[in-house]
């Protein structure tokens, strides 16, 4: 840099707008600073860095698996009665305390600032009420054998290879309980619609909190660093599908019912009753997950942020758009507060311009519910007919509802990472969700023929019996089409298939192989095909016991032995060179992984700085060709290993792995593995003749292979890596 870059960038700085900061305020500060730096030229000031999000970690990772631990990037209001519960983490390391003796360490200290900054991150605000450079104590993560770690305070002369951990209380930090609503920034409480919360209707139900962390010396800050946090509210999550049903459906059944002259029906009846009822069941399979990932640091989802956001968005665009297509027929479904929220606030102005009001209310015009009729079997109060009416409004419906699902993609934003995942177990959830709530979307069902039921919910097209009956007469009737689960597991898919396609075309999502959610991730499916095995695994792989017909959650399982990976890592070349004392202590540490049919652990052009090490099951590798097609170059198994490249130069993966049917890895990280290789630089030599074999095979298979990408020099990039220079 340049004198004059510097004066230029100082410049800037000094003039910036800073909140709460006048320009005297700031020239102190930069005198204080400049102060610090002079009294000991010879020590660098210390550093402060927040640990990133990385897909499929958790923070409380970092006690068992040093520096494979990562903050929260999201954080749930929820309703525990006890909000202690519920804990957000934020890792961050401090660096450079290590030129100062013990006593000077003890005369820092530390403080952090949290800010509500809207659901876009577009507000700056004043800090939420006693959190305005809050005094916080250093603490780190203590390991305790067989249970979740716990937090322990230590002393900042103590902190030598540990990641600190700023502990939040979402429940208490962020809603007016510990702090006063009135002290809040005007403008946050000026969006407030449905109550004295900053997650009302009029916020999107969401805040971004900044979060700023400060290290103190003689009240001068001399380093910091800040992280974003998303926040949602749980407790008013699916409020709006609720309302469709409670302020539309079922004032629509009374007058339905009053025009035929009939005695009053269940909504259940209704043509539209269906698709809620099984989707608000699935949204609450998915928010259950995501409160078990996001809460209680549980891997459903490698990200879960992603969801949070396109389940939010889809509410939104989905119930709003419903309103005002019925706002002329039953009047308006938003609160005053609401509406003004919804027609002027800028929060809703992409929500806006993506409604589809003439949409939905084509979908309205499919709600006639069939009463009885001379000559039609009856089910109940209602015809067989509404069965048909049911199906023709749900595929209606649907269609509509995933034309907002792809707006709703776009304002949540681009997933490289974990999308097809995401998409894998909404889709499966959607299943569970029509197993489970069938009799009550259907009560049509409850009035028929046990064997005419069964057929309807389970015939399979072009099967010629089920459960050993002719399904001749029958068919006659019905005609020879999927049934209901049938149907609806096909159906679902092809739109989830179609949804993701649209997204990969438009950069949004991406995801391997041919398909995003293939046959072989469908719960459904491997149920009717009798394939037990693949039943259990999917519904493990989901947190759930083995049986498809009760969704019990499995109980939390730790760790397997640290002896039986050391056994493992004495068997593979890459490891085979180290002492046992160096197996051992990668042992200790490496982080256990239970992968799902065609689940992914890595992906081709991804960063990663880790390697796996398959203990169980089979893994393929997959290249991307430049026709787009992912071709499988390899399988992976007991013993072998994948993500060396990674590991070894901080390079891009290159290439995708993922899981055939199950499988457990085990990750060992760069934190791991650089204290070996900086005591044993000879190992560098060993290490790139082992990568320089691996990566010509990965090369080979490319069709844009060149000699010259495979002369690169492994060595020179491995001691870059690890050593610095």
């Amino acid at each position: 840099m340049r004198e004059a870059d510097f004066l230029q960038q100082f410049l800037h700085l000094l003039n910036a707008d800073v909140l709460g900061m006048n320009l005297e305020q700031k020239t102190s500060l930069l005198q204080s600073l400049c102060q610090k730096a002079q009294q000991a030229p010879e020590k660098p000031l210390p550093t402060c860095r927040i640990v990133s999000f990385i897909t499929g970690r958790r923070p409380i990772d970092e006690a068992a698996h040093p520096g494979l631990g990562s903050s929260d990037n999201t954080s749930m209001i929820c309703n525990f009665p006890d909000p202690e519960t519920n804990k957000t983490y934020i890792l961050f390391e401090l660096n450079g305390l290590d030129h100062y003796s013990p006593e000077a360490c003890d005369s820092f200290r530390l403080d952090v600032t949290l800010s509500f900054t809207g659901t876009d991150n577009s507000q700056h605000t004043y800090p939420i009420p006693g959190w305005n450079k809050r005094p916080i104590e250093p603490m780190i993560f203590k390991k305790v054998p067989g249970e979740n770690p716990v937090l322990q305070t230590v002393s900042l002369r103590d902190i030598a290879g540990h990641n600190l951990v700023l502990a939040l209380s979402p429940e208490k930090d962020f809603l007016p309980i510990d702090w006063s609503w009135d002290e809040l920034d005007h403008t946050v409480r000026a969006a407030a619609t449905d109550g004295t919360d900053p997650f009302t209707f009029g916020h999107l139900f969401t805040q971004i909190v900044h979060v700023s962390i400060r290290l103190i010396h003689d009240d001068v800050p001399v380093a910091a660093a800040h992280t974003l946090l998303d926040v949602c509210d749980t407790r008013r999550y699916g409020s709006l599908y609720q309302r469709i049903v409670e302020r539309l459906l079922v004032p629509d059944t009374e007058q339905q019912a009053q025009r035929a002259g009939v005695a009053p029906l269940d909504v259940s009846f209704h043509p539209w009753f269906p698709v809620l009822k099984i989707g608000s069941d699935k949204a609450d399979l998915y928010t259950d997950a995501l409160v078990e990932d996001i809460v209680h640091k549980k891997r459903h989802l490698t990200d879960p942020k992603w969801l949070m956001r396109v389940g939010l968005y889809l509410e939104l665009l989905t119930c709003i758009g419903i309103f005002e297509a019925v706002k002329e027929d039953v009047g308006d479904l938003l609160s005053p507060a609401e509406r003004a929220a919804y027609e002027q606030h800028p929060f809703f102005a992409e929500i806006r311009t993506r409604l589809n009001p003439r949409g939905w209310r084509k979908v309205w015009q499919l709600r006639e519910i069939s009463f009885p009729r001379f000559g039609v079997p009856q089910t109940g109060p209602v015809c067989s007919l509404n069965l048909l009416q049911k199906k023709k409004a749900t595929l209606a419906f649907l269609q509509v509802h995933h034309d907002d699902l792809k707006h709703a993609i776009a304002l949540a934003g681009k997933n490289e990472y974990n999308a097809q995942e995401t998409w894998h177990r909404v889709f499966r959830d959607a299943e569970r969700a029509v197993l489970r709530k069938t009799d009550d979307a259907f009560p049509e069902l409850g009035f028929l023929d046990n064997t005419l039921k069964e057929i309807i919910l389970w015939h399979q097209k072009g099967r010629t019996a089920l459960t050993g009956t002719s399904l001749r007469q029958i068919t006659n009737f019905v005609g020879d089409q999927d049934g209901l689960f049938a149907s609806a597991c096909n159906q679902y898919r092809a739109s989830m298939n179609e949804v993701a396609e649209w997204a990969k075309h438009h950069s949004l999502m991406d995801y391997t192989g041919r398909e995003c959610v293939p046959y072989q991730v469908s719960l459904l499916q491997a149920y009717m095909e009798k394939q037990t095995g693949q039943v259990e695994r999917l519904q493990r792989r989901d947190g759930y016991t083995e049986s498809l017909e009760a969704i019990v959650k499995l109980p939390t399982e730790f760790n397997v032995s640290s002896e039986l990976i050391f056994e493992l890592l004495s068997e593979v070349p890459l490891f085979r060179m180290l002492t046992a004392d160096e197996r051992r202590q990668l042992a200790n540490t490496a982080r256990e992984i239970v992968l799902g049919p065609m689940e992914r652990i890595i992906i081709e052009g991804r960063a990663g700085s880790s390697l796996f090490l398959v203990g169980g099951g089979s893994l393929e590798v997959l290249i991307r060709q430049t026709d787009g097609v992912d071709k499988v170059i390899d399988i992976k198994s007991r013993g072998d290993v994948v993500g060396e490249v990674s590991l070894l130069t901080g390079a891009p993966r290159t290439a995708t792995v993922r899981a055939v049917k199950s499988a457990t890895v085990y990750e060992i990280g760069k934190r791991q593995y650089q204290p070996i290789i900086q005591a044993r630089p000879d190992l560098v030599d060993e290490l790139a003749a082992i990568m320089r074999k691996n990566m010509q095979n990965i090369h080979q298979q490319r069709e844009a292979y060149s000699n010259e990408d495979a002369s690169i020099a492994i060595k020179e990039r491995i001691w870059r890596f690890f050593f610095g220079s």
